[in-house]
């Protein structure tokens, strides 16, 4: 019994002084992240955006001591760098060049994480196609499905792009770290390639979160809204008097004109008063001259005043 106690000891003080040496190595290993990237087992890890930065680093890259990369967050599009996947040929997960890695964030942003995405770039700003040879271990059932502390399921998307959003569960809330673990594997590997994480970004291929959560609307998946068309009323036009040449324009163009009159402002003119001229007498007619009937009739007049005094 005194042998176990001693055992027991033991242990005990030997818990206490790891315990110690981690709280001593894990500044020692931020100190050594460098602003160029975090060297870790032959490979070297860095910041390709603003927006983050890496704290620390630790690990192997095995599936029983994966990598830890240690981030804090304030942006919603991230890009994480990896270099020496060539030339640290030990890193090998199921017969292919590659590695388990966890990655922690914390949430500086300020705003709840309802989904985070993580997406594998050979070339920055570029997804990864089906033949460049790097995916999250595609093909490999034993590794699936990707796990997370704070999200309960991870969909991925494999055709056109390596991507896995984790969605559901209980989020992140500024302030709080949350972990995700899964593999990189690469059959033609590059010297360097890009981890993309966009924290509280959703796609068009993101399921409804759930409903316990409030719902932000994603830029891409965001439904084309539909506008209403307000019924078209006439609108009222004054009514003119119709002139001659807009009575013509409203017929179909086609169909000429024909006898149009053109019509012009007259000019007032003073009216002249017409000569008056006397009828020509016809050639019966005779007209008398003044002076032959004046004499006549004082010869009437004198002849019957003979007779009377005669």
């Amino acid at each position: 019994m005194g042998i176990v106690t001693n055992a027991t000891q033991q242990i005990g003080a030997a818990i206490i002084v790891s315990n110690g040496l981690l709280a001593l190595i894990s500044p020692a290993a931020q100190a050594a992240c460098l602003p160029n990237g975090c060297s870790q087992n032959g490979l070297l890890f860095s910041a390709a955006s603003n927006n983050f930065r890496i704290t620390d680093v630790m690990g192997s890259g095995t599936t029983q001591d994966p990598f830890v990369v240690y981030q804090d967050v304030w942006g919603l599009d991230i890009l994480l760098a990896v270099n020496g996947l060539t030339t640290a040929k030990q890193h090998s997960i199921f017969n292919r060049p590659g590695f388990a890695i966890d990655i922690v964030s914390r949430n500086l942003t300020g705003a709840f994480w309802r989904f985070y995405d993580h997406e594998l770039q050979e070339t920055a700003g570029i997804a990864s196609n089906e033949n460049d040879g790097l995916s999250f271990a595609q093909g490999i059932g034993p590794v699936r499905p990707y796990q997370s502390d704070h999200y309960t399921r991870a969909d991925e998307v494999t055709d056109v792009r390596d991507f896995i959003n984790f969605h559901e569960g209980s989020g992140v809330n500024p302030g709080e770290n949350v972990r995700f673990n899964y593999f990189v594997t690469d059959t033609i590997p590059n010297d360097r390639f890009y981890i993309r994480q966009r924290p509280d970004y959703r796609t068009s291929a993101t399921p409804t979160p759930s409903p316990a959560q409030p719902v932000s609307t994603p830029p891409q998946a965001a439904p084309t809204p539909v506008t209403t068309i307000p019924p078209v009323t006439p609108a009222i036009t004054p009514v003119k008097p119709p002139t001659v040449e807009a009575a013509f324009t409203n017929d179909p163009p086609a169909q000429p004109v024909a006898n149009v009159p053109t019509v012009t402002t007259p000019t007032p003119v003073t009216p002249v008063q017409p000569e008056v001229i006397p009828p020509e007498p016809t050639p019966s007619q005779s007209i008398p001259e003044p002076g032959l009937s004046i004499v006549g009739v004082l010869a009437i007049l004198l002849g019957r005043s003979k007779k009377q005094h005669g």
